[in-house]
């Protein structure tokens, strides 16, 4: 079965505007039961000027049923990204939703209602220093005197700090065993065709059959393909963007290396030009007035 690969915006964009198939697929990533989803706002498309960067969000308001089954309401933030990035700007639109609040109506008066924020990054590259498919980060209240974890609940904890879960799609294990790893077979970029907006699925696992089939009607829609593959053209112009600037990068760093290495040597040499003319008799002032160095350096050099 071939579909559209759902690490490319336009393809992402399409499952997760159907209602159904996004809350099924949070509540997989999120390991809970989603009862209530809305796209609070269509996608966010930032751009980096200096590098062709496009960094993919979208801002979802759900109602969650928590372990205690009981229902609360959060922001789902969800950033996508092909390409490997720096974290500041993933700080910098998160900080746009612990902004965002909504407007509720309770006894006739209109108040503003901070919700939770849970934050997904799905990662088309792999973290060196994360060699996992998949983690949480949770929230975890210590007490700072007894180093104990503290089970509380606290409106300030949820409010002000946030779960997290992040997917890297290229570290998809040989075997799919849970419903995670089932779901990501979807994102598996070994299985790219020549044409890599395309995917063609070796294995259609029964837990995920609806999306795939949703996945792949966008497959014979022609206008859809064109637009695919002018993101990808978009990416290649990206790659090439970014091997420049990755090349300038390490090619300054070898720069200042080197710099480095040769004023490291040419402190050596200065050092021992004036011992040698310290053991031939020379005073602190005649060496300084040889060598074009403070008395006081000199002095510090033969002590």
């Amino acid at each position: 079965m071939k579909i559209v690969n759902p690490l490319y915006d336009k393809a992402f964009m399409f499952l997760m505007q159907n209602n159904r198939l996004a809350k099924k697929v949070l509540s997989v990533i999120l390991d809970q039961e989603i009862s209530e989803l809305s796209l609070s706002q269509q996608e966010t498309v930032a751009p980096d000027e200096k590098r062709l960067f496009t960094l993919f969000r979208l801002d979802f308001k759900a109602v969650i049923i928590t372990p205690e089954n009981t229902k609360q309401t959060v922001l789902i933030e969800l950033q996508k990204s092909k390409f490997l990035t720096d974290i500041q700007r993933f700080r910098n639109y998160l900080g746009m939703n612990y902004m965002h609040s909504e407007t509720e109506t309770i006894q006739d008066k209109e108040v503003k209602t901070p919700y939770p924020i849970i934050t997904i990054y799905i990662l088309g590259y792999n973290l060196k220093d994360l060699p996992y498919m998949a983690v949480k980060v949770n929230q975890c209240v210590t007490d700072a005197v007894s180093k104990k974890e503290i089970k509380v609940k606290s409106f300030f904890v949820e409010h002000l700090t946030h779960r997290s879960h992040i997917l890297q799609v290229k570290r998809l294990p040989e075997k799919r065993k849970s419903k995670l790893e089932k779901l990501l077979i979807l994102f598996n970029q070994a299985w790219c065709t020549n044409d890599r907006s395309i995917i063609d699925l070796q294995e259609v696992p029964e837990e995920i059959s609806d999306i795939a089939k949703h996945l792949e009607s966008a497959v014979f829609d022609d206008d859809f393909r064109r637009q695919l593959k002018a993101e990808e053209e978009i990416d290649q112009i990206f790659d090439e963007q970014e091997l420049k600037y990755i090349k300038q990068i390490e090619e300054a760093k070898q720069k200042e290396k080197e710099a480095k290495e040769r004023e490291k040597e040419e402190r050596k040499q200065n050092i021992q030009i004036i011992k040698n003319l310290y053991k031939k008799g020379m005073s602190s002032e005649e060496i300084s007035k040889i060598t074009g160095k403070p008395v006081s350096v000199i002095k510090k050099i033969i002590s």
